[in-house]
């Protein structure tokens, strides 16, 4: 390599999400309802509807040509101008394209090249299987609607909702996903040298462990809503940084927390906070390129919201078809596999917000009925989101439909940074 190729293979960084976007990729779900009560195209619409004041372009991405007319249907009910919306038919078979939608980084020159990784059904499957290679090609074609051709190609597999960027050479990721979970066989050296080779990096942070709601969905039972029910993980990403902690400018943290007294009313909270303290302790620890610490500010972690879910409902079927195309007959920890109606829970976070611009689309979790204490976890979460993003909107929705996926409003959606930062 020449020193002009050296020169121009360095120029390119990953910018923080927290920079000037142009482009926002949605995919609709083929799913509408993945049990009673919960809709997901509400929550695609609300988010459609915000997105279009703060980008020049959005995509809707549809598996088929039914589920593109009925997305165009549920916009045009809310009175959404499609016309200002790009549809697209890139097929899929998961509805959050932050994971496997490009990665791009940018210049100074206006040029921007995409990282390509590899893929495998977030270590739910081999990556040979075929629901894999069919999504480890999306990145590429969601590029091409872009006009990115410039590729780097690497063969770590990994998801974009478990890495995150300060803009200046700093990404932080969860080790037992990177290492342990996608890409065994390599040392974390190993998976470390070749992030900071791909993205240009000065220092990789790693966080040890994922919240407990967003493990493998087969580990086991999780503690239930009194002592004797045994709930189920709905859906999972299978231990996404995205779920618990975030860049919100170059150095500045925000982090999931668990106060002493909540860990001492529900099991899960304990679990919990001891992986959130865990990740407490490496980011005290860290400096930033310039050697000065990081600033840590603390968001409440929602207290949990158990759904119950029916046997034959898509929600139902799509947890017991994983476990069939796994050939499971236990869970993983031995427990037995639960028969008839489960009670699920989702995995829910303040910390999976969606920063675009002048606005930040966060989640929100009280309806009537449920208890004050979760309205005011949200009224704090609302509150920590201004004071970090103080010259941004910011608007919460009730993501629940979302969640119950395995997601949430960031893994629904994949922007894409502007060619040139102002």
């Amino acid at each position: 390599m020449n020193n002009q190729s050296i020169t121009d293979v360095l120029r390119f960084r990953m910018p923080g999400e927290f920079e000037l976007q142009d482009s926002v990729m949605l995919c609709w779900s083929d799913i509408e309802i993945p049990c009673e009560g919960y809709n997901v195209d509400t929550v695609s619409v609300e988010i459609v509807k915000l997105m279009l004041e703060h980008v020049d372009l959005v995509i809707v991405n549809t598996s088929n040509e039914q589920v593109m007319q009925r997305a165009k249907q549920k916009l045009v009910q809310q009175h959404v101008d499609t016309s200002r919306i790009q549809f697209s038919h890139i097929e899929n078979q998961v509805i959050y394209p932050r994971d496997f939608g490009p990665e791009i980084m940018i210049d100074d020159t206006g040029c921007r090249k995409l990282v390509d990784f590899d893929f495998d059904m977030y270590g739910l499957m081999d990556k040979y299987a075929r629901p894999s290679r069919l999504m480890e090609a999306f990145d590429r074609e969601h590029a091409k609607l872009l006009g990115i051709e410039e590729t780097v190609f690497t063969r770590l597999i990994g998801e974009g909702g478990n890495r995150e960027f300060n803009g200046q050479g700093v990404m932080m990721t969860i080790e037992e996903t990177e290492v342990h979970k996608r890409n065994r066989g390599m040392t974390r050296d190993e998976v470390e040298a070749e992030f900071k080779r791909i993205f240009n990096l000065k220092q990789v942070i790693w966080l040890p462990l994922p919240t407990f709601d967003d493990d493998h969905i087969m580990t086991g039972p999780v503690p239930g809503p009194d002592d004797i029910t045994l709930a189920y993980r709905s859906a999972s990403a299978n231990g996404h940084i995205d779920e618990m902690c975030r860049f919100v400018d170059e150095r500045t943290i925000v982090l999931a927390e668990i106060t002493e007294e909540e860990a001492t009313q529900h099991k899960l909270a304990a679990i919990n906070k001891s992986r959130l303290d865990q990740a407490y302790d490496v980011l005290r620890n860290c400096l930033d390129t310039n050697g000065e610490p990081f600033r840590i500010i603390r968001i409440p972690m929602p207290d949990p919201i158990y759904v119950q879910v029916k046997q034959g409902e898509p929600l139902y079927q799509s947890w017991h078809g994983l476990k069939d195309y796994l050939g499971l007959t236990t869970l993983f920890d031995g427990s037995p596999i639960p028969s008839g109606d489960m009670t699920m829970l989702p995995a829910l976070s303040y910390c999976n917000f969606l920063i675009l611009n002048d606005i930040v689309i966060g989640q929100k979790y009280w309806k009537a009925g449920l208890p004050e204490r979760i309205k005011k976890k949200d009224e704090e979460a609302e509150r920590v989101l201004k004071d970090v993003f103080p010259n941004k909107q910011i608007v919460l929705l009730d993501t629940m439909a979302l969640n119950l996926f395995g997601g949430g409003v960031h893994c629904h959606t994949r922007n894409v940074p502007a060619a040139l930062q102002e």
